[in-house]
């Protein structure tokens, strides 16, 4: 299950855990100073120097128990707070390539929606694009959906294809192509520099 307190909280947290710790210490190295100042001082009590000391080897077996259970749990959570991170870190990331994925096919379709207007608005230039595309060129495009088209791209793109080639390839225009490669180039370096 994912935590959903921020970073600087559990680092908040160790701080906190680090201050006990050490006035534990600084306590316990004071009680021991105090001891060693008692003990030389009276050395007529010999006796009870004896259980002192036996009393402050119990004691500081104790806390360094109690330190050592601490800091065993406190490795615990560090690890589980990293494997946390590494969840969201693969969340995260496969909600960007699916977000790119979507801009990238919303940018196709727009382009398309944008020259197919033109087309509309300008008839000599639409038989001129219906000349240049023949029946067989439609036909495979209309047989691609645009996430195929995508994906189609970007991996011949990253055979080392160029962008003339691509499209004749896939019977598509070569500002499609540009386009894909374009976004995905710019998402590509939007991650690395997060």
């Amino acid at each position: 299950m994912i935590n959903f307190f921020s970073m600087e909280f559990w680092i908040g947290i160790q701080f906190v855990i680090d201050l006990v710790f050490v006035f534990l210490l600084l306590r316990f190295i004071k009680k021991l100073k105090q001891e060693k100042y008692t003990k030389s001082s009276s050395q007529a009590c010999f006796d009870d120097s004896k259980k002192e000391k036996k009393q402050i080897s119990i004691t500081s077996k104790e806390i360094i128990e109690m330190l050592e259970s601490l800091v065993l749990e406190a490795n615990s959570l560090a690890n589980n707070f990293g494997e946390q991170i590494k969840e969201k870190k693969r969340l995260i990331k496969g909600l960007n390539d699916a977000l790119d994925s979507r801009i990238i096919s919303i940018n196709l379709l727009l382009s398309r929606a944008e020259s197919l207007h033109r087309s509309q608005e300008q008839p000599n230039l639409s038989k001129v694009i219906s000349s240049v595309l023949n029946a067989s060129e439609k036909k495979n495009i209309s047989e691609y959906d645009v996430f195929d088209q995508q994906k189609s791209i970007i991996k011949l793109y990253n055979q080392g294809y160029d962008v003339d080639s691509i499209a004749s390839n896939l019977s598509m225009p070569k500002g499609e192509v540009q386009l894909v490669i374009d976004l995905k180039k710019k998402f590509l370096g939007m991650e690395n520099i997060d």
